[in-house]
């Protein structure tokens, strides 16, 4: 593909991914407060028709991820509290259930209220919005908090929309006796929350395996979804190039490389050269070129390895750092070669499923120069790997490019004393059957 042409893929992509998260949004935020307007009971039967499904579903709260807050959509929270998953995140796993069973382990006091992440993520909508439930500070939290532990204790309190069972309701609130809003998310079986974040909860705690809601017609993304699609090399597709476990993701995405193949060929020399290594002194270091969402940086640092990787797309650090915990000073964005050129040196290296594109003149130079400059950056191991001829993408472009070939020219242009075929991946599977299964290899400079 040109560079002319996946440009103007990308941007088009960009703009329709732009416009539909807009409208989601807009959508999702005004749901709640269009059913609240006054309007004839004409005009409001036919909104709930248009925007919502007849009748009450019956929703498993396995299924139920945490959604918009206090009239902020869902991708708004995520940005003000750097979570990218709080979307991804089971109802079960938040804040408002963590705030009530803390409460059912034991009294809490007032500082352990507002180090909680209930208050975090009322701060969170104070600062984007100006109040949470129409409190504004740390005073107000606490009143909030202490109103939700009381209802949650209260017997009938799965029937009631109210944090404040006797109080008048709060700017956001429901009324007594309103259905839990749900919309589903798209390409998958989860369903985000739209409004009942609070009953939910109470659900939770108490045991429910399922709670009937309304759910909206109109599927949602949720912020994960929306920064993956975004990312440059996928184009809109739903095929994740790492493994990422994340709840809605796993009925509609496919795990196109399952990196634990590559893993176990390069675990016995990655144990090697950390033998070698003077770990007291500095542990052994590791660079992953094009490391897409983080995986490798991840599992070889959890090695011992003081491990980095360089990635193109701006996205990288803030979705390593949020799938693997890894410190987003440790992906470097920018052009592969740009940044081997800059002279570092690492003991090992790995480059997978790049050579290619630049065997076929897409990339920033010739194939020649990359390994060269892969083998000036490698103090004691490279792997990689790269597309060949035999898989149905490249029988055409590149029909000499067999394992032979490759390691042949592996030899040619580096200076490493071993280039050992490790083996070939395991991720020629459905519907990619004819592609893939690519050979790992090892260029090993020898001690």
């Amino acid at each position: 593909m040109s560079t002319l042409v996946s440009a103007h893929r990308s941007r088009a992509r960009d703009l329709r991914h732009r416009l539909g998260r807009r409208l989601a949004d807009r959508t999702a935020a005004g749901t709640k407060v269009v059913g609240q307007a006054p309007m004839p009971p004409a005009v409001r039967r036919a909104l709930s028709v248009a925007v919502w499904r007849q009748g009450a579903a019956k929703v498993p709260l396995s299924k139920i991820l945490l959604g918009g807050q206090n009239g902020l959509p869902a991708a708004a929270l995520a940005e003000a509290t750097g979570d990218l998953l709080w979307g991804s995140r089971p109802v079960a796993d938040g804040p408002h259930v963590a705030l009530l069973r803390a409460g059912l382990a034991g009294p809490l006091t007032d500082a352990e209220v507002l180090a909680s992440s209930y208050a975090d993520l009322a701060r969170a909508c104070i600062r984007l919005s100006g109040q949470y439930f129409g409190v504004t500070d740390d005073a107000g939290i606490l009143r909030l908090a202490r109103d939700f532990l009381a209802l949650a204790a209260a017997p009938d309190a799965g029937g009631s929309a109210r944090p404040a069972p006797d109080g008048p309701a709060r700017p956001n609130q429901s009324e007594p006796g309103a259905p839990v809003l749900l919309a589903p998310v798209r390409d998958s079986d989860c369903y985000q929350v739209v409004d009942g974040h609070h009953r939910l909860a109470i659900e939770v705690v108490r045991g429910a395996v399922g709670i009937r809601a309304k759910v909206r017609r109109f599927a949602v993304t949720t912020p994960l979804q929306d920064v993956l699609d975004e990312m440059s090399w996928i184009g809109g597709e739903r095929e994740l190039y790492q493994p990422v476990d994340a709840p809605e993701l796993r009925a509609g995405y496919r795990v196109v490389r399952r990196c634990t193949d590559r893993l176990a060929m390069m675990a016995p020399l990655l144990e090697d050269v950390a033998a070698e290594a003077d770990t007291a002194a500095r542990p052994p270091t590791y660079l992953d070129v094009a490391a897409c969402y983080g995986w490798f940086v991840d599992a070889v640092g959890q090695l011992g390895y003081d491990a980095e990787g360089i990635e193109r797309d701006p996205a990288a650090p803030r979705v390593a750092a949020a799938l693997h915990g890894t410190d987003p000073a440790r992906m470097n964005v920018g052009d592969a070669v740009d940044f081997l050129a800059g002279g570092r040196q690492w003991d090992v290296v790995s480059c997978f499923s790049l050579l290619h594109h630049f065997v076929l003149g897409r990339g920033a130079c010739p194939p020649e120069e990359l390994v060269r400059l892969l083998d000036r950056a490698t103090g004691r191991v490279l792997f990689l790997d790269t597309g060949q001829a035999h898989e149905q993408w490249f029988r055409d472009s590149l029909p000499a490019w067999d394992t032979e070939r490759v390691r042949s020219f592996l030899a040619e242009h580096t200076t490493f004393d071993q280039i050992i075929d490790l083996g070939a991946d395991q991720d020629a599977v459905p519907p990619y059957q004819d592609n893939y299964g690519r050979h790992l290899f090892a260029c090993v400079r020898n001690r």
